[in-house]
């Protein structure tokens, strides 16, 4: 039996209640919770426009959700400097609207592939894109996938919204790091006329020959019975997340006890799996939860009230750990 799943039950239990609160607190709604909609990511997208990479950008800017980053719009690149982070920010997006991410990277092709995989790609030339679809682009100059955006409007006239991460960076830049830290989520409108698979939208630039390779609907996250908040308990709130493919690692923090707390969560629970969620303290204390369990790994929490923190998790063999980050 899975014995200290067990004990998270009874711990997580009365927190459970104050889950639509808190979801309230850090942006999404308990709608979105319980039913994921394209209309709840696309709201997070737009919510974002004119956000930067995160803190390490040429003008630093903290998500909507609190986070100093998009995914790892600021760690993913090399030697842990900042990516091209177009992807990142899309499955950022929909992860924190409540759908599945699995199989999702920083490459924008990710989303082809994902929606391969789960019957969600549409490359019909009649598709009408949804709220909360990824766009793919692929270029002229080589066909291969470049760059994915977000739909956030359904327009009047039949034009289509979008929210672009990484977009509009500094033209002069020679350098991945360079391009990220200068572009920012940028809202670009598509005219009805230009939506079918294979057009060139007049309103994304056209030196890079851009065209639309296809639409990729989101589906929902697996009916996991726990959330970030109910296993972490009364007054945390989600502050952070990172997928590792078939999980996601939650860095949550409560502003009345000044603890932060980091949970991993199976996507799609099917038996016990081996995980670990993992927290440090600038200066102090580490905690971690290794082992085999169905649901979750955690809590593991510390209190930081002035000092920044490093947390990270595991999903069977896929680990991934921040850089200090959320400082107190």
């Amino acid at each position: 039996m899975d014995m200290n799943r067990f004990v998270h039950r009874i711990s997580a239990w009365g927190a459970v209640i104050l889950t639509a609160a808190l979801l309230s607190f850090t942006g999404l709604s308990a709608a979105s919770a319980a039913a994921p909609s394209g209309a709840s990511a696309a709201a997070l997208a737009a919510a974002n426009v004119g956000k930067s990479a995160g803190t390490c950008a040429n003008t630093p800017s903290y998500n909507t959700l609190g986070g100093a980053q998009f995914e790892t719009s600021c760690s993913g690149g090399g030697s842990g400097g900042p990516e091209y982070w177009c992807a990142d920010f899309a499955q950022w997006v929909w992860a924190n609207s409540g759908f599945s991410t699995a199989g999702l990277n920083a490459g924008a092709a990710s989303f082809q592939q994902y929606g391969q995989q789960n019957g969600t790609q549409h490359t019909q030339a009649g598709y009408q894109p949804q709220l909360g679809d990824a766009i793919e682009y692929a270029s002229t100059k080589d066909s291969l996938i470049h760059h994915v955006a977000v739909v956030t409007a359904l327009n009047a006239d039949g034009s289509v919204t979008t929210a672009n991460g990484d977009w509009n960076g500094d033209p002069s830049t020679t350098t991945m790091a360079a391009w990220a830290v200068s572009s920012q989520v940028v809202s670009i409108t598509i005219p009805a006329s230009e939506l079918a698979v294979g057009s060139q939208p007049s309103s994304v630039d056209p030196a890079d020959g851009y065209y639309i390779a296809g639409y990729t609907t989101p589906v929902a996250a697996s009916s996991n019975p726990y959330t970030p908040t109910a296993v972490c308990g009364a007054g945390f709130s989600v502050v952070d997340s990172h997928s590792l493919g078939g999980a996601e690692v939650y860095l949550l923090y409560s502003g009345a006890t000044q603890q932060n707390c980091v949970t991993t969560m199976v996507n799609t629970p099917t038996g016990p799996v081996s995980l670990n969620a993992t927290l440090s303290v600038q200066g102090g204390a580490s905690a971690s939860n290794p082992g085999s369990y169905t649901y979750y790994a955690g809590p593991v929490t510390l209190a930081a009230p002035a000092a920044c923190v490093m947390w990270g998790g595991t999903y069977q063999g896929t680990t991934w750990t921040s850089g200090w980050s959320h400082c107190g």
